[in-house]
């Protein structure tokens, strides 16, 4: 197995703050320091390999339920949940916690929109 190079989890880094980012307009102050306090966004130790295979797939679905989120509501469909489930799933089996529901992100705070 080869290891996971610098470039994949910088990568997931990045995308990561683009969730912290997300997350202020969905969730208040109170449920952002929660998330923060139980490592969203984090390699699981013990879980995380450290593989080319398991930072792909974390990358690949980080990137897929990012853009499930960002959909329109009224244009979510049943697939797009199935697949936001199965993606969800697919990153903490391999060691990256996403404790997110698509439900969390369903309505925006508008004073921080």
């Amino acid at each position: 197995m080869k290891a996971a190079t610098e470039l994949q989890e910088q990568a997931i880094e990045e995308i990561s703050k683009e969730f912290y980012h997300l997350l202020s307009h969905y969730m208040d102050g109170d449920q952002q320091t929660i998330y923060k306090q139980q490592r969203a966004f984090t390699f699981i130790d013990g879980v995380y390999n450290g593989t080319m295979n398991d930072a792909f797939r974390i990358l690949t679905g980080l990137q897929l339920v990012h853009t499930i989120i960002l959909k329109p509501r009224r244009h979510l469909t049943k697939r797009d949940r199935e697949l936001f489930e199965r993606n969800r799933a697919q990153i903490n089996e391999c060691g990256f916690f996403f404790p997110f529901d698509l439900d969390d992100f369903e309505s925006r705070h508008l004073q921080n929109a």
